[in-house]
């Protein structure tokens, strides 16, 4: 994916118009910048942030960060639950081909990411306003 787009409700991303020297991806809630990633080989962490937003009692989340070194993409898993967390793997989309963003229509607690050598990150979602 490149450009720009909605992912789901209430998160777009954006990649700009004019490329830079350095590849920067744009995350957005209800318009609004949310964060900005910028490629870079200085942080050996691939998971960059996570949102959940419940509304109208429907639950969404959605999960971003980069791309591995090598340019492979991680494997990241959803769990809705925080006590006996049953993971579940996400369908990752690529972004400008340093990013990625993985989006759930379900009820969001945590992310698990795994790293091409088999070690992890997970991070809880702050939660969307």
């Amino acid at each position: 994916m490149d450009g720009s787009g909605p992912v789901g409700a209430p998160w777009s991303v954006r990649t700009p118009a004019r490329p830079s020297r350095r590849p920067t991806l744009e995350i957005y809630e209800h318009g609004e910048l949310l964060d900005v990633l910028v490629a870079s080989a200085l942080s050996g962490r691939l998971l960059r942030g996570a949102r959940r937003q419940v509304r109208e009692g429907r639950s969404t989340g959605l999960a971003w960060g980069r791309l591995a070194g090598d340019g492979s993409v991680p494997a990241v898993a959803f769990t809705a639950g925080r006590l006996r967390p049953r993971w579940r793997a996400a369908e990752v989309a690529v972004v400008g081909q340093e990013f990625w963003f993985a989006w759930t229509p379900d009820r969001l607690a945590g992310v698990q990411l795994r790293h091409p050598d088999g070690s992890t990150e997970r991070l809880r979602p702050t939660r969307a306003h």
